[in-house]
């Protein structure tokens, strides 16, 4: 298949450089009934003091632990679970998350997948066909009590022909609106807009007084697309239309309800509502404007909860409210929705053959994605797929709070790189950093979209 083939295209530019670290595999001796050429090969190995080796990649810091409610709950799971089993040796390799995606591409088109991994809901389909995930439905059949421990629909976008691929860990949000409700009032906004014109007034305001409105960071391509366009889209086309596009049965992204809200995409950004260096800034870096003030607001993630809490200054923590885009005239039904769900899950490397590393495996996954790091993901104000956590309500972040009431009445609908087509992301993510600084057109973005769609469709 064609993204078979661009995959293996880009490993052979990338795997070089990453070689020096990628991850040694190692593995409880034995062999399973019909062990892979892979396995069989690697069943021997282990490390010097004779303990089974469990590799592991991730997109999430132990620098976090203390201020990222996630990150704190699986680091706390992954040291007690290590404590508990002295007979294994964990190997893990943390990075952000824009490297983590280019190097797990990498590493499984030169079959060098570690043991576990983080898998985004867009990859599901495009690592089953290659055959670098493991199915676990089995798992999570066996042991119910872990698997109905989530909400509704958490395991959908890790879900393919009705077999399961992955385990989520985080439930979120990820077009909410932060903004300084200081820096608002002085506009004359006591609340946040509620209208598009409003919102095209309120950046008119901010332009006069020479402050952004909102910044972004869209150097690694994504925000735009997951906490912009996800929400924004669905404003104009509403939730039919991404449902067709994912059944590929007769929804374009040439349509009009599409390239209109392209449209008011760029009408935002050639308004001036986003600062000049948007594509030359990451989104770690956009907090910092946030926080010293230098923007109003930005769209950010439920993960945005806890950092603020624990990072911003003072007077900008306490300012800080929360809002979902405004409405837009001639758009979908529902106005009030925000992008959201399960979209980043954990899975096991289909290279895992052994049966006895294979236990092990599971049960570190059962760990890093049970309820400890519900509770403790929690605990900070994030957002969990466990859906029962235990935590003090009176010591979460009062942004966790104010998240869960606006959520009583805001609808979450999918998030593009949860659902869709790894290739049609990688086209509107790069498309759009065009778009919003006046290279592209929105019709001529939707047709490169529809394009890459049509390639899926056709296979």
């Amino acid at each position: 298949m064609k993204k078979q083939i661009v995959a293996l295209m880009l490993s052979v530019v990338m795997v070089g450089s990453f070689a020096g670290c990628g991850n040694n595999q190692s593995v409880v001796g034995g062999e399973s009934e019909e062990p892979s050429s892979a396995a069989s090969a690697s069943e021997t190995e282990k490390t010097e003091s004779g303990k089974t080796e469990i590799s592991l990649l991730v997109d999430v810091s132990r620098d976090v632990v203390g201020e990222s409610g996630y990150g704190t709950g699986f680091y706390t799971a992954l040291d007690d679970w290590q404590k508990a089993h002295p007979d294994v040796e964990i190997n893990i390799e943390e990075m952000d998350q824009t490297s983590y995606q280019t190097k797990i591409t990498a590493l499984g088109s030169s079959d060098d997948m570690p043991d576990l991994f983080m898998l985004k809901g867009s990859w599901t389909k495009n690592f089953v066909d290659n055959g670098w995930v493991q199915d676990i439905t089995e798992d999570l059949d066996a042991d119910t009590q872990w698997r109905d421990a989530y909400i509704e629909g958490a395991f959908e976008y890790a879900t393919q022909d009705g077999k399961i691929y992955g385990v989520p860990r985080e439930s979120l949000s990820t077009g909410l609106i932060f903004y300084n409700a200081d820096m608002w009032s002085e506009i004359g906004y006591d609340e946040f807009p509620t209208t598009w014109d409003e919102l095209l007034d309120a950046v008119q305001k901010f332009n006069e007084k020479g402050i952004t409105a909102f910044v972004m960071g869209n150097k690694p391509n994504w925000p735009a697309e997951s906490c912009w366009l996800s929400t924004l889209g669905d404003r104009f086309t509403g939730p039919d239309w991404t449902s067709s596009i994912l059944k590929g049965d007769g929804a374009k992204f040439t349509d009009d309800t599409f390239v209109a809200a392209l449209t008011a995409f760029k009408e935002l950004a050639d308004a001036g509502a986003f600062n000049a260096d948007i594509n030359s800034i990451d989104d770690q870096e956009q907090q910092s404007v946030y926080f010293n003030k230098k923007a109003a607001a930005v769209a950010n993630g439920t993960w945005f909860i806890p950092t603020v809490d624990t990072t911003a200054p003072e007077d900008v923590k306490n300012a800080t409210k929360l809002a979902v885009l405004p409405s837009v005239t001639g758009g979908s039904e529902n106005q009030n929705t925000v992008s959201g769900g399960c979209v980043w899950f954990t899975s096991i490397s289909n290279k895992v053959q052994d049966v006895a590393k294979r236990e092990l495996c599971i049960d570190l996954l059962k760990a890093v994605t049970g309820k400890q790091v519900g509770d403790i993901t929690a605990s900070y104000g994030g957002v969990t797929p466990w859906a029962n956590p235990e935590y003090d309500t009176t010591k979460v972040p009062e942004l966790y709070n104010e998240y869960l009431k606006l959520m009583e009445t805001t609808v979450n609908v999918p998030v593009y790189d949860a659902c869709m087509d790894s290739g049609v992301i990688e086209t509107m993510n790069q498309g759009l950093q065009s778009l919003l600084i006046g290279e592209k057109t929105p019709e001529a973005l939707a047709e490169e979209i529809q394009l890459e769609q049509d390639q899926v469709v056709m296979e």
